[in-house]
């Protein structure tokens, strides 16, 4: 369901709040991206419960990571597709056709994107439900993020490299019992957008500001603005949050139903990512200047007055995971892990 994706704008992850932006492209987090709103609760403390070595890795940002809503977390390298299931060791999921570049997962499938072919795969048994054939104004497809809600898939693509620069990504919708592809928007910020029941929330330029979208399962899409772009997107207890950076980091909130403002409090300018979470609404924050931070530091974040609480190190946190289990990307010595974590 959760899916992040970290390819290409990945990179920027620790400057993009500091410079006003560029950065959910990915993971991409895609970053994942992203994932359905989930409960928040009060929390006395986070803790560390687990931590998983997950291989060795030159760039973690080339790699997808998704989290299934019983809190199993797949990851890519390279072809190779592996899922840990609770604290396990990493377990060879599927063998993808080409390098993977982004990941989703529901109860029963696997949803697997490789250049403009998303393919769904059982996770029982490992075989081809079905494909989709996306279309895109460029090629070759250098970032994407994939959400799975229910039978609806949603997709974003993007194709910038250091040569071209920053593009607008393309979103498109996909049912899980049809072959067709809509396209939804091809102004999109890649990676700012996160999915849930009532569908897809996302940024996009239009015209001259940036705006809040929204689109539904059943097929309409409506945009507000001007709101923040750019920013890396959460749902949460029935809003938007988003981590707007600048002179100042803030969290706008906005109403998931209407998408009008609820709240604005100023955060820590180390703030570097949001994701929901059982957990609660979850902010990594990173008081140095690398990507990587021996620093870092994951906490519950309240919006309605911009405090953070429960703070626990994760030393080399680079990627927050959302969904239903709290969860972790780091790196450290050139292997990735994931850190599962507990209020």
């Amino acid at each position: 369901m959760f899916g992040v994706t970290m390819r290409g704008k990945g990179r920027l992850a620790a400057a993009m709040i500091a410079v006003a932006g560029l950065f959910a492209a990915s993971l991409g987090l895609a970053v994942s991206s992203a994932g359905a709103s989930v409960r928040t609760r009060e929390i006395s403390g986070l803790r560390v419960t687990a931590t998983i070595p997950l291989g060795l890795t030159t760039d973690v940002y080339a790699s997808a990571f998704a989290e299934a809503p019983g809190g199993d977390v797949f990851y890519s390298n390279g072809r190779g597709v592996y899922v840990v299931v609770g604290n396990s060791v990493p377990a060879l999921a599927v063998t993808a056709s080409g390098q993977v570049l982004a990941l989703a997962a529901s109860t029963s499938e696997l949803f697997v994107e490789v250049g403009r072919t998303v393919t769904a795969y059982s996770r029982s048994d490992g075989s081809v439900i079905s494909n989709w054939t996306l279309t895109s104004p460029h090629y070759p497809i250098t970032s994407a993020g994939l959400y799975a809600v229910g039978t609806t898939l949603w997709s974003w693509t993007d194709w910038a490299t250091d040569r071209t620069g920053f593009q607008y990504a393309k979103v498109s919708q996909m049912s899980t019992s049809s072959s067709a592809v809509r396209t939804v928007d091809t102004q999109a910020f890649p990676g700012d957008m996160s999915a849930d029941s009532a569908g897809l929330y996302f940024e996009a330029q239009r015209g001259s500001h940036g705006a809040l979208g929204h689109a539904t399962p059943s097929g309409s899409v409506t945009f507000h603005g001007p709101r923040p772009a750019d920013s890396p997107l959460a749902l949460a207890a029935g809003r938007v949050d988003l981590l707007v950076g600048g002179e100042h980091n803030f969290i706008e909130s906005f109403s998931a139903t209407t998408l009008s403002p609820v709240s604005s409090k100023q955060v820590s300018q180390n703030a570097r990512n949001i994701a929901s979470t059982n957990a609660g609404l979850l902010i990594l924050e990173q008081p140095c200047s690398g990507v990587s931070c021996g620093h870092a530091t994951v906490s519950e974040l309240n919006v309605s007055t911009g405090t953070t609480s429960g703070t626990v190190p994760v030393p080399d946190a680079v990627i927050l995971l959302p969904g239903p289990a709290a969860a972790v990307i780091k790196v450290s010595g050139g292997t990735m892990y994931l850190v599962r974590v507990a209020a």
